[in-house]
């Protein structure tokens, strides 16, 4: 009885239906689409981009990063610390 009972209560479970939806972008998305597969860089009018659409943004590297955003400097405490792997 307790068998039959879970065999329907295991049949009545809806499929799941995913709560986050991910944008569709990028060059692979627009190629496999059978679209052009041209990197969107933004409209030339200054307009902001439509959906789908990406802004391609400068890369920041870390030495350009204001001293706020800057990795703190290693005490040689924490460099031995990492080399021996962790505690001993």
């Amino acid at each position: 009885m307790r068998v039959t009972t879970a065999i329907r209560a295991w049949m009545t479970v809806k499929p799941h239906v995913p709560l986050i939806k991910f944008r569709k972008g990028g060059l692979q998305a627009s190629g496999a689409h059978g679209g052009p597969n041209v990197p969107s860089h933004g409209s030339p009018s200054g307009a902001p981009p439509g959906p789908g659409k990406t802004v391609q943004k400068p890369i920041i590297e870390d030495y350009q990063l204001p001293p706020k955003y800057r990795r703190a400097p290693l005490s040689e405490q924490e460099i031995e610390y990492i080399n021996r792997g962790g505690p001993e």
